[in-house]
């Protein structure tokens, strides 16, 4: 493929709302371009030759190639946009990593100013700022010229900026846009008590983003900081040697970021296997996460991760040791030390022995070789004994492994056993709205819509 060639059609665009967001979102990117051997600081191929390979593997709806970048090499620019209320998050990424994002003016929007952890008024801001001021329709299409294929949106569902302007966003792709685009949002609960979240406000904020997903998003993943945090502390030694994003931030500009390392590694792991399922040479298209979900309920996945993190050298001087990690055999023996874990607050007795008849999961599989019958049938065996889903209702994705890259397994779970974790938040928020109903108000959110989203998520979990 030459350098002069058009951008690839029917990209994938990552939104990435909120201090959170964007920090999942830029530690996606950077494990994206490590599955493929570029260096995230400076991501560029030196030659065809490898353009060729990682765009007949990897895909190059994730990759925005311009010609004029570079001399002699080929850049790899990931298509994200950035979007919070507080320019600080954003361009912190971007100063940290140029090169990453070098289009700046077209990856990043930021206002004035937060939403006050207030869902109603970041949405209303949204309409305000972004489909007015900003003008996010031509936002998307400068850096898409073409159709969208599917949008995926990292969040923390407890917050402000990020939730609100998430919700926002996946209304206005579906109902204003003429975007025919598949939607998979990645909403993280708060551990209350720990994240700097108000307990109350926080559980009306929650109710109203899972409406949303409910209403706009196509494949909702959820994803909790207690779980996140707890598995952080477990593999802390391992994921201090793993590079992150945060190695690269200014020492003056580490406090927020430091102490969520480990737990965004984790996530952005997850994240990263997601995309490749659609984006790599599979049989598996982005739309099918639509279909998978569509007559379910709840419309919610959590995700089961196996390793819980990735390896902690890629393509250096160990890659000849990797390459003899990323084959089946590796992922059938850390399953044999336990070095899997659920990314959602909750235990696998309770999914076990509470969950639906009609419970299922999406299982993406990244392995060197084959993946034949033994040893699908030794992972329907530790899916059944784990979750107690039946095989008909297990779907497997190939994915398509680079050499020097990690075997991976990711689970997309649904079930109803997540149903009693998610009723206790509906229920704390109808407790709390009689205290907050004139604050919202304010902002556009009357006791009726809230009361509509508060009877379509309980219907949806109960």
């Amino acid at each position: 493929m030459s350098k002069l060639a058009p951008l690839p059609p029917a990209p994938i665009l990552m939104i990435c709302f909120g201090h959170c967001g964007i920090g999942l979102g830029a530690e996606s990117y950077r494990r994206l371009l490590l599955d493929v051997g570029a260096d995230p600081l400076k991501p560029t191929l030196k030659n065809s030759k490898d353009e060729s390979r990682v765009l007949k593997r990897y895909g190059s709806t994730i990759l925005r190639m311009p010609p004029s970048y570079g001399d002699g090499e080929i850049p790899l620019i990931p298509r994200a946009l950035l979007v919070d209320l507080d320019p600080r998050a954003a361009n912190l990424i971007l100063q940290s990593y140029p090169d990453l994002f070098a289009l700046r003016d077209q990856h990043v929007i930021h206002g004035a100013g937060g939403a006050a952890r207030n869902w109603a008024e970041g949405k209303t801001r949204f309409a305000e700022e972004m489909k007015t001021k900003i003008n996010i329709k031509k936002q998307l299409s400068v850096i898409s010229p073409e159709p969208v294929r599917g949008f995926v949106v990292p969040f923390a569902m407890g917050g402000g900026t990020g939730s609100s302007f998430s919700s926002a966003f996946i209304e206005y792709i579906k109902t204003e846009s003429k975007e025919h685009a598949t939607i998979a949002t990645f909403g993280l609960l708060p551990e209350f008590g720990w994240d700097p979240v108000i307990f109350e406000a926080a559980a009306i904020n929650i109710v109203m983003n899972l409406e949303y997903q409910i209403k706009y998003s196509d494949c909702s993943i959820l994803v909790s900081n207690k779980s996140l945090r707890q598995l952080a502390h477990h593999h802390d030694k391992k994921l201090q040697k793993v590079p992150s994003i945060i190695d690269d931030l200014p020492k003056e500009h580490e406090v927020g970021w430091k102490d969520y390392k480990g737990m965004n590694l984790i996530a952005a792991n997850t994240i990263s296997m997601f995309i490749s399922s659609f984006a790599r040479e599979t049989e598996w298209d982005m739309s099918n996460y639509r279909t998978w979900l569509a007559t379910k309920k709840p419309k919610f996945a959590i995700p089961w991760i196996m390793p819980v993190s990735p390896s902690e050298s890629q393509w250096g001087k160990d890659m000849l040791s990797s390459t003899k990690n990323n084959t089946m055999e590796d992922i059938l023996s850390k399953m044999g030390k336990k070095e899997d874990a659920l990314l959602f607050d909750i235990d696998e007795n309770d999914i076990r022995n509470n969950g639906g008849s009609r419970d299922s999961c999406c299982v993406l599989v990244k392995v060197k070789g084959e993946f034949d019958i033994k040893e699908r049938e030794a992972i329907k065996r530790v899916i059944k004994d784990k979750f107690n889903i039946e095989e008909t209702r297990m779907i497997f994705v190939k994915i398509p492994i680079m050499d020097g890259e990690q075997a991976s397994i990711a689970a997309l779970v649904n079930t109803k056993a997540i149903g009693p974790k998610i009723l206790e938040i509906a229920k704390e928020a109808e407790e709390a709205w009689d205290g907050y109903k004139d604050e919202y108000g304010r902002w556009g959110l009357t006791t009726e819509e809230f009361k509509e989203g508060l009877m379509d998520v309980v219907h949806q979990f109960s």
